[in-house]
């Protein structure tokens, strides 16, 4: 229920507005576009409504919130501390009371590693395959001591079905069968509400009239796309 409130209540769709003024995609699922698994259909915004949210935080133990501390960077993301300060606003109107540490990323990278010395915390992933299973794998299986599986699951979420669809997507070769359990993760990160996606991030670029480039879907610019 706490987590459910919290989704509610980051508004990625001001976020994308004021925050990023507009350079950025507001994004509900753990695939964006350009990213194969990334399902416009299930791609939607949770309920605003701020009252059913606190609603929720009633019926999970904490009528008067609590108060807890948000890990951030500050020189890796674009706008990376400016979007956690809005993020602990939002959270206050929730009863949650955060109080923001933005270090630069050197520093941070360490509390996002093992053994994991952050609860609550800002951070971005971009496939370097392309595919969900990279984020399926990397972010969101039951973490596995000695093992590479979910090493960047710094919240320790865990679900047995997402964790059978993963090993199952890893090895179809059918295109509809794969994409289909790739669907269902996804679907159930978002309701169980594993992590709490934010945005996409829009990398900016000039270019003359008689230029052309093609920006794929993560922060590199291949000088061979363009003409």
């Amino acid at each position: 229920r706490v987590r459910q409130a919290v989704r509610m209540a980051i508004d990625a769709e001001a976020m994308r507005n004021s925050v990023m003024r507009g350079f950025a995609v507001s994004n509900y699922t753990m695939a964006g576009p350009g990213i194969n698994g990334f399902d416009p259909a299930i791609n939607t915004p949770p309920s605003r409504d701020l009252d059913q949210a606190r609603r929720l935080m009633a019926e999970a133990g904490y009528p008067n919130g609590f108060t807890m501390r948000m890990d951030c960077s500050n020189d890796r993301y674009v706008n990376d501390e400016a979007i956690c300060t809005a993020v602990v606003s939002m959270l206050a109107r929730i009863g949650i009371r955060a109080s923001l540490r933005a270090i630069p990323f050197a520093q941070y990278v360490r509390l996002i590693s093992p053994p994991y010395e952050t609860n609550f915390f800002y951070v971005g992933w971009t496939p370097s395959t392309y595919d969900s299973h990279n984020t399926l794998l990397n972010i969101l299986v039951t973490r596995a001591p000695g093992s590479p599986r979910g090493v960047f699951n710094v919240g320790g979420y865990s679900s047995p079905r997402l964790d059978t669809l993963t090993d199952q997507i890893q090895t179809e070769t059918n295109v509809d069968r794969r994409n289909a359990m790739i669907r269902e993760a996804l679907v159930i990160a978002r309701d169980e509400v594993g992590n709490i996606p934010i945005i996409q991030q829009v990398i900016v670029w000039g270019a003359k009239d008689n230029i052309e480039l093609v920006q794929p879907a993560d922060n590199y610019f291949p000088l061979r796309y363009v003409r």
